[in-house]
């Protein structure tokens, strides 16, 4: 496993996927999403390439996905998607200079993610690395003498504490970290840069802060706008970073589409994220009005698929407490 993991990682059919998740997610994302690829447990359609030949016009509304697979995906039982619209959709990732194969393995990656933390059954949290950070932000913007311009932070009482109590022990001991109110103001300022360095929803910021004795569990699965918000919100970060090349559709014998919420929807729904053939019917605004409200959905799991083995981790920590 580990000579097909770093084989694996070498491809470059993987391209966008290990992009995004250096943007979004811990890395060891990268080598869960191969093991979980290889092991048949992420349900996988092969994309075929496609021509961009003038030939092809009189045939354009009628090429499809097919299930054509890999000798390393051979056996995978997935549901039959054959439609039309594949020609469509090949046409707009030439026209942002994307490849197909390696867009396929990002739409796949974002959503069996999408799935892992929308399951029923995930492990939910009442607060996020990155609340907890704002709350301490807060804080120290209340100490900050902003109705007072000319008051100086040596003319502020201020103090920062920790408290510190081993496990099984009745003691804590307090520890003061500084009194200095110009190091307080600087550690604020810290703060607030790396949350706006960080202002993409991420697990690693986002993900919950979890206290064994009072973990919680997801009772139903999330709404299929919620999963659609959070496929849209990653595809969407790198769609934007796509440019279209003009010269590619001006050479072009017939329309080419280049809506990215288009090409977001019809993704939706040939990943089986969603069975609703409204996304492949209707144009790229059903999509955002679809969504509409759910844009901020927030990531307050831990993900079935991609945490497991912190999932494993926090039911040992449950069991010790009980």
């Amino acid at each position: 496993m580990i000579k097909l993991l770093a084989d694996k990682h070498a491809m470059p059919e993987f391209e966008y996927v290990k992009e995004v998740i250096l943007h979004f997610f811990p890395l060891d994302y990268f080598e869960i999403f191969v093991t979980r690829l290889f092991d048949k447990k992420i349900t996988n359609y092969k994309l075929p390439e496609y021509e961009d030949a003038t030939t092809e016009k009189a045939q354009y509304k009628h090429t499809s996905y097919t299930k054509a697979y890999d000798k390393d995906f051979e056996g995978i039982e997935s549901q039959n998607r054959l439609r039309s619209y594949s020609g469509e959709i090949a046409s707009t990732l030439k026209a942002y200079g994307l490849d197909t194969t390696k867009f396929w393995y990002l739409c796949l990656m974002i959503k069996d993610f999408v799935e892992g933390a929308t399951k029923k059954g995930c492990i939910i949290g009442t607060a996020t690395h990155r609340s907890e950070i704002f709350d301490l932000i807060k804080q120290l913007n209340s100490l900050k003498p902003d109705l007072f311009p000319s008051m100086e932070p040596k003319d502020i009482e201020m103090e920062l504490c920790l408290k510190i109590k081993k496990k099984n022990s009745k003691n804590a001991k307090n520890i003061t970290v500084t009194k200095n109110g110009h190091t307080l103001l600087l550690i604020q300022e810290a703060l607030s840069s790396f949350i706006l360095a960080n202002s993409n929803r991420s697990t690693r910021v986002d993900s919950p802060v979890f206290d064994p004795k009072a973990l919680s569990f997801l009772k139903e699965e999330k709404s299929l706008r919620g999963k659609i918000a959070l496929f849209y919100r990653y595809l969407i970060w790198f769609l934007n970073k796509q440019t279209v090349d003009k010269e590619f559709i001006s050479n072009s014998n017939y329309s080419v589409p280049t809506s990215k919420n288009l090409l977001i929807a019809r993704m939706a729904y040939f990943t089986s994220l969603t069975d609703n053939e409204d996304f492949l019917n209707k144009d790229g605004e059903y999509l955002r009005t679809y969504i509409s409200g759910y844009e901020k959905v927030k990531i307050d799991t831990i993900n079935m698929y991609y945490d497991a083995s912190l999932i494993d981790n926090i039911r040992k920590m449950q069991n010790l407490n009980m």
